[in-house]
C-alpha cells in the first residue's frame, strides 16, 4: 500500500475492457494499493448521444481485432466503485471543468463521460 497520495488514472481505457473481465473490479483492486487523500480519475466511451453511430464504431473496431465497449452513464459510475464523485460528478468531458467555465457549443456531441473521485 502506498503512504503517500496518487492519482489513479483510467483515461480512455476501460471500454476496451469486455464486462465479463469485470471493469469495476479491475478498478476496485487497484483502489486498494492506494492511500488515503488519493484521486481516482475515469474518463469512458459513451453511446447514450447515438447507440447507431456507436455500434457501428465498436464494430469497426472489432473488425480491426480491438475491443470498444462504450457504456451507459449508471456502468460507469459504477466503476468508481462507490467513491464520492468531486464537482461536477460524473458528466460528459466536454461538461468538467471547461475552460472559462462554460462548455463550448458542440459539448453536447461528446462520446465520453469523465469524472473525478476521492479515494
Amino acid at each position: 500500500m502506498r503512504t503517500q497520495p496518487a492519482g489513479l488514472l483510467f483515461v480512455g481505457c476501460l471500454h476496451h475492457i469486455v464486462d465479463s473481465d469485470d471493469p469495476a473490479g479491475i478498478v476496485a483492486r487497484y483502489l486498494t494499493a492506494l492511500a488515503p487523500g488519493s484521486y481516482l480519475v475515469i474518463s469512458h466511451a459513451t453511446n447514450e448521444p447515438s447507440p447507431e453511430k456507436m455500434r457501428a464504431n465498436s464494430e469497426v473496431a472489432e473488425s480491426s481485432g480491438a475491443v470498444l465497449i462504450p457504456r451507459g452513464k449508471d456502468a460507469i459510475l459504477r466503476m468508481f466503485n462507490g467513491r464520492e464523485l468531486v464537482d461536477p460528478g460524473l458528466v460528459l468531458v466536454s461538461y468538467w471543468r471547461p475552460d472559462g467555465g462554460a462548455p463550448g457549443p458542440n459539448a453536447d456531441r461528446a462520446w465520453a463521460y469523465g469524472g473525478a473521485a476521492a479515494v
